[in-house]
């Protein structure tokens, strides 16, 4: 456990208790939750996501939040597997619930993006190979599209394993309308959905992944609000949120059944970010940005090798009905790095 040794004692005396948990400190935020660390009685950390009612109650958004959440816990406490978040208990107290879950110290894939820039490309194969496992689960085992694939939903723990988080997006493979009906709805509970930001990102010399999440351990989650000057150096235009990620026929007005060829598609993002330190689709003006998805030209990596660029056209192709299914993508997976 090679993150475990750089873990602070917990501090136990005083702290508020919920469901046996001892509460921590602040280690991250979402749209209408904190997410902080927590202790059970043996000492061992968890992350608990924190969603106190009176934050709900100052959006106006109290029964959608609240569908969404009991959504979100049904789902996510209904999986396992070695590449899916974990989610250990929920607690429902009169002005809060609680949601804990593995801390995963090295944050998501997004943390680990801004820190490092790139990542060596037998580094980035072997963290794609593992969100695909994750994925492949969710559709064949599961049933889940999961309609929100993108680098921060992906925790890292602290043996460097991949864990796909965030199910509130979450349907049943054929169920439901048009998928961006619902995607103003999940803005409001994921700051920064569509908007364009710069982060700063220094490239460092290439390390060794885990010796990189050692150097960098900031105890963060999805959502997280830490910046830091070190990375003022090298500026990237890199859009979090989840509209950078959505496959084409998702920006139509037709209306859309949820499909894993939507997950396809973001998992095909991801790749791309994960081998090029950046984004297919950039833009500031949210409407430009969907005609780019729809309509442009992927510029595709030249010196990925033939195999890696064969996953990327095939998660990366416009056409539903020929774009790779998960098992395509995994049986061909080994050959990315």
């Amino acid at each position: 456990m090679f993150l475990s040794a750089f873990s602070p004692t917990p501090s136990i005396g005083g702290d508020e208790v919920v469901a046996g948990y001892t509460l921590g400190k602040i280690i991250g935020y979402g749209g209408f939750s904190t997410i902080r660390r927590a202790y059970s009685t043996s000492g061992g950390a968890v992350a608990v996501k924190i969603v106190r009612h009176s934050d709900l109650l100052g959006q106006g958004k109290v029964p959608l939040a609240r569908k969404r959440l009991e959504h979100e816990a049904e789902v996510w406490a209904s999986l396992s597997h070695e590449h899916i978040l974990p989610l250990f208990s929920t607690a429902h107290k009169p002005t809060a619930d609680y949601f804990f879950m593995l801390y995963c110290p090295a944050g998501s894939l997004f943390d680990i993006l801004k820190r490092e820039g790139t990542l060596p490309q037998d580094e980035a194969g072997m963290m794609f190979r593992q969100v695909v496992r994750g994925l492949r689960y969710l559709h064949e085992v599961a049933m889940y599209v999961h309609r929100d694939m993108k680098l921060e939903n992906v925790l890292v723990d602290d043996m460097g394993t991949c864990r796909i988080g965030d199910f509130g997006m979450a349907k049943r493979i054929g169920e439901g309308e048009n998928a961006v009906e619902t995607d103003d709805e999940h803005e409001a509970s994921n700051t920064g959905i569509h908007r364009a930001v710069s982060v700063s990102l220094s490239t460092p010399p290439k390390r060794h992944l885990k010796a990189a999440l050692l150097a960098h351990h900031l105890p963060r989650h999805r959502n997280s609000t830490t910046t830091s000057a070190q990375f003022a150096e090298k500026v990237h235009s890199f859009q979090p949120g989840s509209l950078p990620y959505a496959a084409p026929e998702l920006l139509s007005t037709l209306p859309c059944l949820s499909d894993p060829s939507q997950d396809i598609w973001a998992l095909g993002i991801m790749l791309f970010a994960l081998l090029t330190g950046r984004l297919p689709f950039v833009d500031s003006f949210e409407p430009r940005l969907q005609i780019k998805i729809r309509h442009s030209d992927i510029n595709f990596p030249s010196d990925v090798g033939r195999s890696t660029e064969r996953v990327l056209r095939g998660c990366l192709d416009r056409n539903v009905s020929s774009r790779w299914t998960i098992a395509m993508v995994d049986e061909v997976a080994w050959g990315v790095g």
